[in-house]
């Protein structure tokens, strides 16, 4: 019953497991972030011919 036991747990080699754990966190997919775009496009605010006119007016 030992000789069975011995023979089902094998240890596996380090070398191999560290590469495994740097080959997986290179391969992942990164989310997009959209805040950066949506913080842009806030920061662009376009100006209408009226509103400058008004602001024209007053100065």
């Amino acid at each position: 019953m030992t000789k069975n036991k011995l023979r089902g747990q094998k240890s596996r080699n380090v070398f191999r497991i560290a590469s495994q754990k740097s080959f997986k966190a290179k391969n992942r997919a990164k989310p997009i972030t959209t805040n950066i775009k949506i913080n842009i496009m806030n920061d662009e605010k376009v100006i209408n011919v009226d509103e400058a006119t008004k602001l024209m007016a007053q100065l």
